[in-house]
């Protein structure tokens, strides 16, 4: 895509905002090039647009400062102690810039878009037509829909901007959900139903845009408080759900399975931005730091190899190498471990803990002895971080590191504590195909699973006061998060049983609790807080320390559930009246 996504720069150049920003020699700059906007209205051109979108999405998922700004300032994690980003965690000192490249790509994308939808009209097939169409409407609705949730009130421009200007003004949000759902509305029926040429792996489909139809229009009831919008949106999701064979869809038997790199592209993943090792197509560089790669991998990982044999002392040796199988330790961001123990307080019929966290790290270096023995390469556990307190006596025994949570660690107790750089490591994003151990992933950012649509819907469901219901969407997912294949049919079966919720459970925070179960660390969290208006509620109960101290310092209260608008676009606005900030900035 990387060749698309040149294409669609030079075609696109901006949005109005970004291009009253160019210096004198960009708006005299000559074309040197045969391509032009008029090339939006060939096939050819419409492809190169679209995919030149989807490859510089790639500069946002996947990358540090995103994921930090998605991930950071929530109830489920806390700064890692080599963290980035230390603004988003804490809501102190936010820069009026932080969320910028956000908000120019965002509408460098929408301006290329806006122009395949004024050109490509012009394709003559009219199933290509129909379906190239479709896919930049999708795109501009995902666009605009992460804005709107972030930023509130953003400009709503549908149509191709040619040339440069100093004005703009954000438009109401009713308004920007109206473009967005009318977007997902027409592409939900033509959009391919299934993912196919030339548009293969993950692109949008049919089932893509109604999953976000039915977000957008959950979100819009709780943005405007308008009660027919969760009904809406209720009906949407379960529409989704009964027709899942006719879009291809469905949840994997075993949890576990939906983050094998194997099924990154199967029935259980919506939407992906793709990576690439191939040079025409990628923007993959060995060992490559920072940039537009996909570093998921090593964002959530806690730096084992610095733990050594006779710790807490700081004399013995390193007892692991790092390599690819434990991966490269960047130590940004962690989990929140009190939270966690309490999500996941049932891991004996809830499987997901074991299958989202890393807590055992197996030796991989000669000669190593700790205190307690010897450590064989390859049988021993070097380190274990279990999230429960083994026991003194299992501790004394053991022949390599334990930690457990520190709340767990009681006065005159021998335990070792997990730290801000020792702690359980996600698994879901690990690249074990990675051919260094510093390498970026090329597997692809899952942006949307189907498990989710269940979630979304018992939200939507319990909002629209359908608790039956929403009961049934959760225990879908619970039916599934209760399956171990170690397991006889009658465990499984026990199990199962004892994971079913009924009305009386289901309130927001159990909803909320039943996100994090299930998408523990997979870039939502803050928008999912946000949509349910849970931001500062949830960061005073469970991140009271870190992040709500900062946050409960917004004025007026609950202003840092918008994130600021750029001050580098506010300045650009020089005709007519002034772009305003978000209150609290």
């Amino acid at each position: 895509m990387k060749q698309y996504k040149k294409i669609s720069m030079i075609i696109a150049a901006a949005t109005s905002l970004v291009m009253g920003s160019c210096q004198k020699n960009i708006l005299e700059e000559t074309q040197r090039t045969a391509i032009t906007q008029q090339s939006f209205s060939s096939a050819v051109g419409v492809v190169g647009g679209i995919t030149g979108v989807y490859g510089t999405m790639r500069s946002l998922w996947g990358t540090e400062g995103f994921t930090n700004e998605v991930n950071g300032g929530v109830d489920e994690t806390l700064l890692g102690g080599s963290g980035s980003g230390t603004p988003v965690f804490t809501y102190q000192n936010i820069g009026l810039d932080e969320f910028l490249p956000t908000f120019q790509i965002s509408y460098q994308d929408i301006n290329t878009l806006n122009g395949v939808l004024q050109f490509g009209t012009a394709i003559t097939d009219p199933t290509q037509r129909t379906q190239y169409l479709a896919q930049a409407k999708f795109l501009r609705a995902f666009l605009y829909y992460h804005l709107v949730i972030t930023f509130g009130k953003v400009p709503l421009h549908t149509t191709f901007v040619t040339e440069p200007t100093t004005a703009d003004s954000r438009a109401p949000i009713a308004d920007i959900y109206a473009q967005i759902i009318k977007d997902l509305t027409e592409a939900s029926t033509e959009l391919q139903a299934t993912p196919a040429s030339p548009f293969g792996g993950k692109a949008a489909t049919q089932a893509t845009a109604l999953y976000y139809l039915g977000k957008a229009y959950l979100c819009r009831g709780w943005a405007l408080n308008q009660a027919a919008d969760f009904t809406t949106a209720a009906a949407t999701f379960n529409k989704l759900i009964t027709n899942k064979a006719a879009y291809g869809v469905d949840l994997w038997q075993d949890f576990g399975d939906a983050f094998k790199p194997a099924n990154d592209y199967g029935k259980e993943t919506l939407f992906v931005i793709d990576e690439s090792s191939d040079p025409k197509y990628g923007n993959y560089v060995a060992a490559g730091a920072g940039g537009n790669y996909n570093l998921l991998t090593v964002f959530f990982r806690p730096n084992y190899p610095t733990l050594n044999s006779a710790y807490p002392s700081s004399t013995g040796t390193s007892m692991m190498t790092r390599d690819v199988a434990n991966g490269r330790p960047f130590i940004r961001i962690r989990p929140n471990t009190d939270y966690m123990l309490r999500v996941f307080a049932d891991r004996t019929n809830d499987s997901r803990f074991d299958k989202s966290f890393q807590t055992t790290w197996i030796a991989n270096t000669a000669g190593v002895s700790t205190p307690r023995g010897a450590l064989t390469v390859g049988v021993d556990t070097a380190i274990w971080m279990p999230p429960y307190d083994p026991g003194a006596a299992k501790r004394a025994s053991f022949k390599g590191v334990i930690l457990i949570p520190p709340s767990l660690v009681t006065a005159g107790s021998t335990a070792n504590a997990y730290t801000p750089i020792y702690y359980p490591s996600m698994k879901k994003f690990d690249d074990p195909n990675r051919t260094g151990v510093n390498d970026p992933s090329t597997r692809p950012v899952v942006v949307a699973r189907f498990a989710d649509v269940y979630l979304l819907a018992a939200e939507a469901y319990f909002k629209a006061g359908d608790l039956a219901n929403a009961a049934n969407m959760l225990n879908v997912i619970r039916t599934r998060a209760a399956y171990k294949s170690t397991n006889t049919s009658a465990q499984n079966t026990a199990a199962v049983a004892a994971m079913q919720v009924n009305t009386g459970q289901i309130n927001l925070d159990f909803i909320l609790d039943e996100r994090s179960r299930e998408t523990y660390e997979e870039s939502t969290r803050w928008w999912d807080l946000v949509r349910t208006q849970s931001l500062g509620r949830r960061l005073q109960m469970y991140n009271a320390t870190e992040g709500y101290t900062g946050y409960a310092k917004s004025t007026p209260a609950d202003a840092y559930s918008l994130r600021p608008i750029p001050n580098t676009e506010i300045s650009l606005v020089t005709s007519g009246p002034k772009m305003e900030q978000n209150p609290g900035y």
